[in-house]
């Protein structure tokens, strides 16, 4: 039977309660830390440099509204290069200098997340977030002190096969990279394409880069898919596999995940390569940047950007990835303020109990209504259109919760 992390947290403080341990509060520290790891190098270096300022506001926004509890916090952030071992020895060197001041951390990958998993126990437990959607990380039982800022990439398959149902589609393909970031949701997703009754036609692994298009391409033509689903990509493949299937003339619509749906990358491909992304179409967990009206928070992160990255293109564009950070870090901010306000010690049990109970929560924008935290994660999310002549991406459907 799977425990949820309500259950888990709850079997924990009742065990440790019958062993009559007495609950020590410890005196308040002078500040809070947030540890974090970044790919400021390596092959994921712009992302990270499009992350890192969101930090710096974070910073700035939280401790203007009073840290925790009259407490402030301080962000420490390392480079990772994108290597796992490197985001865990950062991860326990931050433990070692910081030791119980430091009440979360941020990592910056799945294999990050996975890798750093076993060490969260005991005086070593932390709550922890990501850049991460794996949906593997979705279980209280295996990841007490994890969490996602939004739908799995098995949540987001979903969100897009009841799209492409409710477009009259009966075809569908899914072309992924050979990763574990690419063969993540596959499975499920052939699972759920059946429930929907939907045929999947073609499952095709290529390369995360260099991949051979013209191979890809042919064989999803044989398909005789009406839609094709990219997942596990970030920046080169799935533009390439859309403009080879323009040039062969496929009517394929193209559906892409969360990591595929940014405006910067659509713009560069638009301005490089011409107009070949219409029509092209993604899962998104949150508001895009620019679509501010009903999302006050986003309003105060456009004031504080031109404040604080005047004269750069972070003026007036958080990027998709910068986006899920914030929210991730609201996450967490909202878990330690709930915690210390209910009168308990921030310990990691503490804040990962007022986490999983995250309920109706009014993000301030970040998504279509009041959200909850349901193992881990938050399963909502709505599809988004871009457009090449104005460069933006625009809703295509109501927000979905899986």
């Amino acid at each position: 039977m799977t425990m949820n992390r309500r259950s888990f947290l709850a079997t924990t403080a009742a065990a440790t309660a019958a062993m009559g341990t007495p609950m020590i509060l410890r005196a308040q520290p002078k500040e809070y830390v947030l540890g974090a790891s970044l790919p400021l190098t390596g092959p994921f270096a712009t992302a990270g440099q499009l992350v890192a300022p969101a930090f710096a506001m974070a910073a700035k926004l939280f401790n203007d509204e009073g840290g925790v509890a009259g407490v402030p916090i301080r962000f420490v952030t390392e480079d990772s290069g994108y290597v796992p071992q490197n985001a865990l020895n950062n991860y326990q060197r931050a433990l070692a200098s910081e030791g119980k001041n430091m009440i979360g951390y941020f990592a910056d990958s799945t294999g990050a997340m996975k890798l750093i998993a076993p060490e969260l126990k005991g005086e070593n437990a932390r709550i922890m977030g990501s850049t991460s959607f794996a949906s593997e990380l979705a279980d209280p039982a295996t990841h007490p002190y994890q969490y996602l800022s939004g739908p799995t990439y098995q949540s987001q398959f979903d969100i897009l096969l009841q799209n492409i149902k409710n477009e009259g589609g009966q075809k569908v393909a899914f072309i992924f990279s050979n990763t574990e970031f690419g063969r993540d949701p596959i499975e499920h997703g052939r699972k759920t394409a059946e429930e929907l009754g939907l045929e999947v036609v073609l499952e095709e692994s290529t390369k995360a880069e260099g991949a051979d298009i013209p191979t890809h391409v042919t064989k999803l033509a044989q398909s005789g898919a009406d839609h094709c689903i990219l997942q596990g990509y970030v920046t080169g493949v799935w533009p390439q596999l859309i403009g080879g299937a323009r040039q062969f003339g496929l009517p394929v619509k193209f559906k892409g995940t969360f990591w595929g749906m940014e405006k910067l990358i659509a713009d560069r491909i638009t301005a490089e390569a011409g107009p070949f992304l219409a029509g092209y179409e993604g899962v998104m967990p949150y508001r895009y940047f620019y679509d501010r009206e009903e999302a006050p928070r986003y309003q105060q992160y456009a004031e504080l950007s031109k404040q604080m990255f005047a004269g750069t293109p972070l003026e007036n564009y958080m990027s998709t990835w910068a986006i899920q950070t914030m929210c991730g870090l609201e996450i967490a901010m909202k878990a330690f303020r709930d915690t210390a306000e209910a009168g308990l010690e921030l310990t990691p049990d503490n804040i990962a109990e007022k986490l999983a109970g995250i309920s109706d929560w009014d993000s301030g924008g970040f998504f279509g209504g009041p959200v909850s935290m349901e193992n881990n994660a938050i399963g909502t999310g709505r599809v988004y259109g871009y457009n090449p002549e104005d460069g933006l991406f625009t809703p295509k459907s109501d927000w979905f919760t899986v």
